[in-house]
């Protein structure tokens, strides 16, 4: 008896010191948890600091969005919720990136065009103004980048602006003569304080024969006062005659065979390849290549040919490379201007189209600050212009 009365007193000893050790750990031991605040809208040094009051780390995640830049958006344990000390916050951070949609700017009135890209969330780069005697003054004549397109908010866009027809005195732009006899085109230059300077055929069927299919310098250059303006007359280009196939008489057993007259050799294309060799030393097989430019088999090819009408003085002939690529006619016609900015030095300058046929080179010359670029390009389906400048990418325009 005496024995069972000892040991409940021993145990209810050992009870009463494990409940008074348990509530003085309670009362008086540290707490290991801890409530995570309320982080979303307020910035991200905010948002740390307060982290760290309550014992807990931040990491941050920057994303893009509508929202200022620097303002959390949200946050991986929600708010008011239970955590252990020194766990891990992951807050999403806004970058401040939104994509917006750049408005079509062109043909529209210089404010109010700056005032449609500023309600669109962009703003207005570098303002360039020429003369152009087809828009009007103050008009937008085009800009990059081009629409449509997704950009970042706070994108600069550059503008190409119309001063209308006025231009400098020293200088002046050679008027588009396309589609006009010598006569008219001499009574246009001279109205222009320019003069005639060769003239010149080219076989097209571009324009009637006998009309100016181009004219060098370039229609829309400025040129200074007096220059000599080349003309190119066209002329319709002759049929390329079909290659004469001569065979050899087989040999009279008899009578010897006449000695023929060697044929004349026929053009690697049109030779078919046996297989034993070429029959003309020196001449290399020729393996065809698609050409998007190339017209189908059949029809006359759409590059020009150049020959010199001779002047009363003989003039060696000059060589014109063709600096358009025809696609195949489609009814639609892109009417490309561009006017390049001023340079220190003189830069090469490419028109590359973009459409169902492909892409091609429209343009490549070297060309200085100032000059004036206007051409027509048919196209079919949607097509894009795209102008390189040197190694730049001077602007786009996209046409339906």
């Amino acid at each position: 008896m005496n024995r069972l009365f000892s040991w409940g007193i021993f145990i209810a000893v050992l009870v009463l010191v494990g409940s008074g050790f348990i509530a003085i750990k309670m009362v008086f031991g540290p707490n290991d948890e801890a409530e995570t605040p309320s982080l979303i809208g307020v910035s991200a040094v905010e948002a740390t600091n307060l982290l760290q009051t309550a014992g807990l780390s931040a990491r941050i995640d920057q994303v893009d969005s509508n929202h200022p830049e620097g303002i959390v958006i949200a946050q991986s344990i929600e708010p008011g919720g239970k955590t252990t000390k020194g766990m891990i916050v992951t807050l999403k951070v806004s970058r401040g990136g939104a994509l917006v949609k750049i408005p079509d700017v062109r043909s529209k009135e210089f404010p109010e065009a700056a005032k449609e890209l500023e309600d669109a969330g962009l703003k207005v780069g570098t303002v360039v103004r020429v003369s152009d005697q087809l828009k009007q003054p103050n008009s937008v004549i085009a800009q990059n980048p081009a629409a449509p397109a997704m950009v970042m908010n706070n994108r600069m866009v550059d503008l190409l602006v119309s001063e209308g027809g006025t231009g400098r005195a020293d200088t002046v732009q050679v008027p588009d003569l396309r589609g006009q006899t010598e006569h008219n085109a001499r009574e246009s230059l001279e109205q222009n304080d320019l003069v005639v300077g060769k003239i010149l055929s080219i076989a097209t069927i571009r324009v009637p024969e006998g009309t100016v299919e181009k004219t060098e310098p370039r229609a829309g250059a400025r040129v200074p006062t007096g220059r000599a303006v080349n003309l190119y007359m066209a002329k319709v280009p002759e049929p390329v005659p079909e290659p004469e196939v001569q065979t050899t008489p087989p040999p009279q057993p008899t009578v010897p065979a006449p000695i023929a007259p060697a044929p004349s050799a026929p053009s690697p294309s049109s030779t078919p390849n046996t297989g034993g060799g070429s029959s003309t030393a020196g001449m290399a097989e020729t393996i065809p290549t698609w050409n998007p430019n190339q017209p189908p088999a059949g029809q006359p090819s759409s590059e020009p040919r150049v020959q010199v009408r001779q002047q009363p003085a003989a003039q060696a002939p000059q060589r014109t490379i063709p600096t358009t690529a025809v696609a195949p006619s489609s009814g639609k016609l892109a009417q490309i201007r561009y006017q390049v900015p001023p340079l220190v030095r003189a830069l090469s300058l490419n028109i590359i189209m973009t459409d169902q046929s492909g892409t091609r080179v429209l343009h490549e010359q070297q060309v200085n600050g100032g000059e004036y670029i206007s051409m027509d390009a048919p196209y079919s389906g949607d097509a894009l212009v795209t102008v390189r400048l040197g190694e730049q990418q001077a602007w786009q325009e996209n046409f339906k």
